[in-house]
């Protein structure tokens, strides 16, 4: 049930001549941008950098998803991030990690896109899962690091948003030159103030002079 779904929402695309054209994105704006509503440019911005980036490495991008795909076909409630991970990676090779709180994510990931040699899926605190990968000597540079875990409550906005603060010192041993970041879910309220998942990362990478690449649903930065 779940692979028709996937088909269904993927109708006439072909892989192989993706493959053979080397680039993700006219695959991207024929097939998934009328999905997304309100991230279809934020997730535009990611494609291009990704992308961009993928053309200089002489090894498989490293993606880290934070908050897994729950709820199959909801492409403008949760933009289905994960299945776009997996579509890219048909076309740039990628070693790909989602990390999931929840153990029902991790089956309808495992049902949907599959579980092995480039798609691996976790189960367990995000925070945690992330300062394991960057302890050690030499840890690995993640490429593209999605940060959408922890709901998000517009009625109080500072425990998510902390949240991510503390995935982002977790992963910072693997966040190097040419890494792309991006925070889902955000927001301007009536009075023009900003709030969301990232509305306190914006703050910290500011007092980096790290400028954002794009500013809407999605907050997206590349170092």
């Amino acid at each position: 049930m779940l692979g028709k779904i996937l088909k269904d929402a993927l109708s006439g695309r072909d892989k192989t001549q993706a493959a053979e054209n080397r680039s993700f994105l006219p695959m991207y704006e024929k097939h998934f941008a009328p999905l997304l509503a309100g991230r279809t440019e934020g997730f535009r911005t990611i494609f291009k950098a990704l992308e961009a980036r993928c053309l200089t490495l002489e090894r498989p991008a490293l993606i880290v998803e934070t908050g897994s795909l729950r709820q199959p076909g909801n492409w403008a409630g949760d933009g289905q991030s994960t299945i776009l991970w997996r579509e890219f990676s048909c076309v740039h090779p990628c070693e790909l990690h989602t990390v999931d709180l929840d153990p029902e994510a991790a089956k309808v990931v495992r049902e949907l896109c599959g579980d092995g040699e480039d798609l691996h899926v976790h189960t367990g605190d995000s925070v945690a899962f992330l300062y394991e990968m960057a302890k050690g000597d030499n840890p690995p540079q993640i490429d593209m690091l999605y940060l959408d875990s922890f709901d998000f409550d517009i009625d109080d906005p500072f425990p998510s948003a902390f949240h991510h603060i503390k995935e982002l010192i977790a992963a910072r041993p693997c966040l190097r030159k040419g890494s792309i970041i991006a925070i889902d879910d955000n927001f301007i309220l009536p009075d023009g103030k900003m709030t969301g998942k990232g509305y306190l990362a914006i703050q910290w990478f500011e007092h980096l002079n790290i400028p954002c690449m794009y500013q809407g649903h999605q907050y997206v930065w590349q170092l």
